[in-house]
């Protein structure tokens, strides 16, 4: 793919980021109806804001980018070489509730590589955007992860969700604490990959992700100067894996202590 291509592509979706977000901030301000819906896992929630954004992302993909695919959490999709994957809102547990805090996630993936990554955070308006070997920006400037080098001063968040072991989990987030760390969820890992990107926490740490939550973010920290664990897993993209996600200084201690 050669740079006119990738540019064309990135411009479209930093543009598609703020139109999605602008129509879900429609529906967590009730201006659009929508009553939430329960996936049949306990806190695992769904709505017609989901697919409605879901369905503007794939209707602007196919009149811009006809020839490429996509994978879309809530209807999915293909992935061919050039595949886009999109999370309409990462966050819907906190989305549904009221809490400012969830996105939309969007990656473009060329022939199995990361290359455009697109986390916007509508109730506050802020755009991540990395593209592979270029810039990390929040709405236009520079961004970078943190200097934290000691677990004792770094503040990590920790992604939980019903599929994973609970007692894995809290033998992890113990260890954390143990070592001196503060540990968080705020439940919306694109969002908190993205505030690792942007040095507001130090490092994120989850079992598994699928593919729509955590594609976009790793191209986020990794471009912000972060570390991260090889991903998807042996298993391939569409089963998604393991992440961290940290500083350079603190990821082989984090590594160590998460056993991925």
């Amino acid at each position: 793919m050669n740079a006119t291509d990738i540019d064309a592509r990135a411009r479209f979706a930093a543009r598609l980021a703020r139109e999605a977000g602008a129509l879900a901030l429609r529906y967590f301000r009730r201006e659009l109806a929508y009553t939430p819906e329960s996936k049949g896992v306990a806190q695992d929630w769904v709505s017609i804001a989901d697919r409605a954004v879901e369905d503007h992302c794939r209707a602007a993909l196919v009149a811009a980018f006809p020839d490429d695919t996509m994978l879309g959490e809530e209807s999915g999709g293909a992935v061919a070489e050039r595949a886009w994957i999109i999370d309409p809102i990462d966050g819907t547990l906190n989305f549904v509730h009221g809490v400012r805090y969830w996105c939309v996630s969007i990656v473009f993936i060329d022939a199995g590589r990361r290359i455009i990554g697109a986390v916007y955070d509508p109730p506050h308006d802020e755009l991540f955007f990395a593209t592979a070997g270029g810039s990390a920006t929040l709405n236009g400037a520079p961004m970078h992860v943190s200097d934290c080098a000691r677990l004792d001063r770094a503040l990590i968040v920790q992604g939980y969700v019903q599929r994973h072991d609970i007692d894995a989990s809290l033998e992890l987030r113990r260890t954390l604490i143990e070592e001196g760390a503060e540990v968080k969820d705020h439940g919306a890992g694109a969002l908190m990959l993205a505030h690792v990107a942007a040095g507001r926490f130090d490092a994120y740490l989850e079992p598994h992700m699928h593919p729509w939550d955590a594609s976009a973010g790793l191209l986020l920290v990794e471009e912000a100067g972060g570390r991260t664990l090889r991903y998807p897993g042996a298993a391939g993209l569409r089963a998604g894996g393991a992440v961290l996600a940290s500083t350079p200084a603190l990821y082989d201690r984090l590594h160590a202590l998460a056993g991925w």
